[in-house]
């Protein structure tokens, strides 16, 4: 028997999960994170460097309980980064969680329509993108549903997905294994069943990753360019307030 479908099949399987964990891999721009956010109504509160202030949406500074004395331009330059966080945090969230559903809901279409609904490997990938939109929530939500920024949750959470997705691509890859030899029973001729079902599979993924992978570089550029708002407003508010001047909570490369 040609072995061949069965190695690609790991193959195809690295480009499934490559989907799910974009993040991971995306080269578009490198981020790092430096601080926490936390949206309470029209304030920020953010963390950063074991500093704790707030900006409220009229760009007026508080150090825990003290208002700090700011004149019109340094305010101005609070109220604009105020307003631009507090869009863009519930933004990524929705945006990464609803890209996830739109892969997972192509992927399963295409594995549920070869293998069947209640595949093992259909099951494998559900469970792999309920995992991932949890991790998500828990990073951009409060459990009491507060938009935030958790800088470490993230970092964590994207670190754990990174060691595990060689272990569930293998797992995968054994579960689409046993589907198609399941679906063989009855066949004449088992071997060319199982063969060709696993080529038909493979290359209808391939085409579906393709198309989810385009879709996901146009909000991979957009994050970008949004995060690299942050930095620029970051810079202009140290430069216009020299207690802030090591102040930043994104640097990007």
């Amino acid at each position: 028997m040609d072995t061949s479908p069965f190695k690609k099949s790991v193959f195809f399987c690295v480009f499934i999960m490559g989907i799910f964990s974009f993040s991971v891999h995306a080269k578009m721009c490198q981020v790092q994170l430096h601080g926490d956010i936390l949206i309470e109504a029209d304030n920020l509160l953010i963390k950063s460097n074991n500093n704790l202030f707030r900006i409220d949406a009229k760009g007026n500074l508080f150090f825990d309980v003290h208002k700090v004395n700011l004149n019109t331009a340094q305010r101005d330059s609070l109220a604009s980064y105020n307003e631009t966080l507090r869009k863009d945090l519930p933004y990524f969230s929705e945006s990464f969680s609803k890209e996830l559903y739109m892969s997972w809901v192509a992927v399963d279409k295409v594995v549920s329509s070869e293998l069947g609904e209640k595949s093992m490997l259909a099951l494998e990938i559900n469970k792999y993108h309920q995992y991932l939109q949890n991790r998500i929530k828990a990073s951009f939500y409060t459990e009491d549903h507060r938009a935030r920024l958790d800088h470490q949750m993230l970092s964590n959470a994207l670190k754990e997905l990174k060691m595990s997705l060689p272990q569930l691509i293998a797992s995968v890859s054994t579960h689409s294994v046993t589907d198609i030899a399941a679906l063989s029973k009855g066949q004449k001729n088992k071997m060319v069943f199982i063969s060709e079902k696993m080529a038909n599979l493979q290359e209808q993924l391939f085409n579906e990753v393709g198309m989810q992978g385009r879709r996901f570089q146009a909000i991979q550029e957009d994050v970008c360019t949004r995060l690299g708002l942050w930095q620029i407003q970051e810079k202009r508010i140290s430069d216009l307030i020299p207690a802030l001047s090591q102040w930043k909570t994104v640097s990007m490369g």
